[in-house]
């Protein structure tokens, strides 16, 4: 029973979407391990633009998670080491 070319089209569409969104997921969401690899500077690029998008800034969340590390600290009386508020 042959497809009809309706059927037909609308496969070839679903193939190339399906296809470009591994794609994209493939290049710029896939963790390759800590080395270098032949993605990193895409996936570096693509994190940047997205970070700057949402209006995210790396350097005021690693400050703000150091404040709440010596918060913690303090409140503890120093003696977490592993920063989870846990003797």
């Amino acid at each position: 029973m042959p497809i009809s070319e309706k059927v037909q089209r609308a496969w070839k569409a679903g193939t190339a979407v399906l296809t470009a969104f591994t794609s994209f997921y493939c290049l710029f969401y896939i963790d390759y391990g800590p080395q270098e690899h032949v993605f990193s500077d895409l996936q570096r690029w693509y994190r940047n633009k997205m970070d700057n998008m949402l209006g995210i800034d790396l350097n005021k969340a690693k400050q703000i998670a150091s404040q709440q590390q010596e918060g913690i600290a303090r409140r503890t009386g120093g003696d977490d080491k592993e920063g989870d508020g846990r003797r």
